[in-house]
């Protein structure tokens, strides 16, 4: 087999495939390598070496289609934890596998408490202060919005004169 075949024992997330992709994938490789060195070059053994490396290549695809399913799989898991907790914060649940999801969701969900509590002590504080926080409302609209002059000086004098 040349470098370009060898087969890498673990998928782009650094996950290894489960025991029996890989005994599957060394059984292939073994007899490839077996079909290429052992047998004198023919029909019959090139025959088997090519349908040996299909079966190789096919054995790649169906890992790679397993890899893209459980991709899929944690980031439909990843939307329905969200969806139950419209509270927690998306871009803090991530994670490549289900307890990568679980645990960063914890996470969030320790950061949303803090966050409540903190909230809470500060409107406790508020209250005790007696006065909301801000500026009140104005009573009156601004004076002499909208009037003229005349008007203006009558609201002066009206005002001026209690």
């Amino acid at each position: 087999m040349s470098d370009s075949d060898e087969l890498t024992m673990g998928d782009d997330e650094g996950a290894e495939p489960d025991e029996a992709a890989l005994a599957e994938l060394a059984a292939i490789e073994d007899a490839a390598d077996a079909a290429g060195t052992d047998m004198p070059p023919g029909g019959a053994a090139e025959a088997e070496l090519a349908r040996l490396r299909a079966e190789l290549d096919a054995a790649r695809g169906d890992l790679e289609a397993e890899r893209a399913a459980r991709r899929a799989a944690v980031a439909r898991y990843r939307e329905a934890v969200l969806a139950a907790e419209p509270a927690l914060p998306p871009e803090l649940v991530a994670g490549d596998s289900l307890d990568e999801v679980d645990a960063s969701a914890e996470g969030a969900r320790r950061a949303v408490e803090r966050i409540r509590e903190r909230l809470a002590a500060e409107a406790g504080d508020a209250a005790a202060r007696g006065f909301p926080a801000g500026a009140p409302p104005r009573a009156d609209s601004p004076a002499g919005e909208g009037m003229t002059a005349a008007e203006k000086i009558a609201l002066g004098l009206e005002r001026g004169g209690r």
